[in-house]
């Protein structure tokens, strides 16, 4: 390609590609521009956006109301006290359960707020203290990860995008994998 035809395109580009840039960096822009105009008046405009869930094996469950709990203002102190409770809590249930029903492979490890659940050939749940964010993660080898918040006035763990609560994801899944429909994991903290 020679030179003259190379630079003839390059400032053909630049218009559209500034008027681009200036649209998105401003969209007051787009009613200035003739071009910008035309194509997003073109597009139609979903009123509501579906949920897509195009990597997870679990379908949505928006209809948990996910602005049913709100994150609660946690000091320290606090995300430690209710996080430690609920680690707690789900290593001694889940190392009476698993011993109980005698899963091959499997084995429960708490060590520096991770908590790691082998499950044998059926998979392995990760789950660990995130201080930083005053979070509660969970891997697993169903749903993914996720990330769960505590709400203070509902005194549980949810995950904010869905609304599903920690518990609820566990014993789910726990019961399928194993097969136990009396499992029932309980992360709440004991009255005093």
């Amino acid at each position: 390609m020679n030179r003259c035809a190379s630079s003839v395109r390059s400032a053909l580009a630049r218009p559209a590609s500034r008027a681009v840039r200036t649209a998105f960096s401003r969209p007051a822009a787009i009613s200035s521009s003739p071009f910008l105009r035309s194509a997003f008046s073109a597009t139609a405009r979903p009123q509501s956006v579906p949920v897509c869930r195009c990597f997870s094996s679990t379908p949505s469950r928006l209809g948990n109301e996910p602005g049913k709990y709100k994150i609660g203002q946690l000091s320290d102190r606090e995300y430690h006290d209710v996080s430690n409770a609920a680690m707690d809590h789900l290593t001694e249930y889940l190392e009476e359960k698993l011993d109980e029903l005698d899963v091959d492979g499997s084995d429960v490890e708490y060590s520096s707020g991770v908590l790691t659940v082998k499950l044998g050939d059926r998979g392995t749940y990760v789950i660990n203290k995130q201080p930083p964010n005053k979070q509660i993660w969970l891997s697993s080898p169903i749903s993914g990860p996720k990330r769960y918040d505590y709400d203070l006035d509902h005194r549980v763990w949810f995950y904010h995008r869905d609304g599903d609560l920690m518990h609820d994801l566990l014993n789910r899944e726990l019961r399928e994998l194993l097969g136990d429909e009396t499992i029932s994991v309980d992360l709440a903290e004991e009255e005093d």
